[in-house]
């Protein structure tokens, strides 16, 4: 775990270019004294250095690429993101009011909502925004702030205040890792308190991750297994993640190819 944390840092470090002891403790929920020594594995790579108060990224490290383009992202395993955006509609009910996180795969929910009379949508995702003016049954409630490009998501501290005066019945999230070590993960630091806002104004979580996630770590982890409800996948996971999340009373679903 120490050493996907390690990474994690790493990345987190190169991205921002500086960080204070303070907000790396916060962030990855660590002590000091334990920073500190995943710092000293960094400084002896040679790609941070430490400075007083916190660390800068070393000026002969090359930056870290970017995140995959959103539309790179959502042609990939399409079919199976299609099959998991309908297991996760059928969740819906009737004048439900339902968070839809930013992603390749969550964003599909929209197209399956069609059964219902009336349900309202809140989410910070610009195809969720789009797709939802094709249907009239849909209430949208969009979320304010700036636009994150390459995860095709309004992001900034504007969405997570707005967050808290809802009252949201199942909240729909996506990941670009999920794992036994790491928890469930997400790339983007900006998305990152959006998340955990869903999460704490939401009765019901549900998490959308095809197969291509699992076992998988990245930069942040947002939310632990035990604090979800369903996971939604096309295939099931080996059985140690299984055995895991019975333990923490987290369901796995598995979309059907009818649904």
């Amino acid at each position: 775990m120490r050493i996907s944390r390690i990474e994690q840092l790493e990345q987190y470090i190169l991205e921002h270019k500086s960080a204070s002891i303070d907000t790396l403790c916060e962030l990855f929920q660590i002590s000091k004294n334990t920073l500190r020594r995943d710092l000293e594995v960094l400084v002896g790579r040679g790609t941070v250095e430490k400075v007083y108060g916190g660390v800068i990224a070393s000026e002969n490290i090359l930056p870290i690429p970017d995140l995959v383009s959103f539309q790179d992202r959502a042609s990939r395993n399409f079919l199976s993101k299609q099959r998991i955006a309908s297991l996760a509609a059928s969740f819906v009910r009737d004048r439900d009011i339902i968070f839809i996180d930013s992603g390749t795969t969550t964003m599909n929910i929209v197209d399956f909502l069609t059964h219902l009379n009336t349900v309202t949508v809140i989410t910070n995702s610009i195809q969720v925004i789009n797709k939802s003016m094709n249907y009239p049954n849909i209430d949208l409630i969009v979320l304010p702030g700036t636009l994150k490009r390459d995860t095709a998501s309004l992001t900034g501290s504007s969405c997570v205040e707005y967050l808290e005066d809802y009252n949201i019945v199942r909240a729909f999230m996506a990941c670009t890792g999920i794992s036994v070590e790491s928890g469930i993960c997400n790339a983007s630091t900006d998305e990152y308190n959006i998340k955990k806002a869903a999460l704490k104004k939401s009765q019901k979580h549900y998490l959308l991750a095809d197969s291509s996630k699992f076992g998988r770590a990245s930069l942040m982890t947002y939310g632990d297994m035990n604090q979800f409800d369903y996971i939604l996948t096309e295939k099931m996971p080996d059985d140690a993640f299984c055995s895991f999340c019975k333990e923490q009373n987290c369901t796995i679903s598995i979309a059907s190819y009818e649904d």
